[in-house]
């Protein structure tokens, strides 16, 4: 009986602490709108890895662990605490420019490169040491960079790890 109830405490503490190191690494969203289209449709829900930041539930502060990386697809919060989901195309100290419906990086043709849209920005900017600059891959209908500036860091909440729904469209991001 003794044995039976410590093999039960330990099985229960083990999961306990699995499920708190899930939640700290992972967050889930859903996306909303279709800008980031065909990659990631609306209504996908989605978990994100927080390995550039690391939130510290305890002290209530996020950490910087590392930059997010070029073309890697972001979760994080404007202002206004909306959830976006947007492609990263600018790093800190990175010069952006759009002209001719063209998006360059540091005079670079960007692959993605149709925008189809006028930036309500002036363009070339420069990237700030503690921003990124996003990109939806719907460039039609995306809110992006182009209408509400440069994210702060502080505001990622991570990359997308996995799509989990519908469940037909499973897929891992690397």
């Amino acid at each position: 009986m003794l044995q039976n109830l410590l093999s039960i405490s330990k099985t229960m503490i083990l999961s306990s602490m699995i499920v708190i190191i899930i939640s700290l690494l992972f967050v889930p969203f859903e996306v909303n709108g279709r800008s980031m289209e065909p990659t990631l449709n609306d209504g996908d829900k989605i978990l994100v890895l927080r390995l550039n930041h690391l939130y510290l539930p305890i002290i209530e502060k996020k950490v910087t662990l590392s930059l997010p990386k070029r073309e890697s697809i972001i979760a994080f919060k404007k202002e206004n605490e909306v959830e976006l989901v947007k492609r990263v195309i600018g790093l800190p100290n990175d010069e952006i420019d759009i002209r001719n419906q063209t998006v360059y990086i540091n005079d670079v043709i960007q692959p993605r490169g149709m925008t189809l849209t006028s930036p309500k920005m002036g363009f070339p900017i420069d990237i700030p040491e503690n921003c990124i600059f996003v990109l939806g891959d719907n460039r039609i209908l995306s809110n992006d960079s182009r209408q509400f500036g440069c994210v702060p860091l502080e505001r990622i909440e991570g990359q997308i790890a996995l799509r989990i729904w519908p469940v037909n469209n499973l897929k891992l991001f690397r």
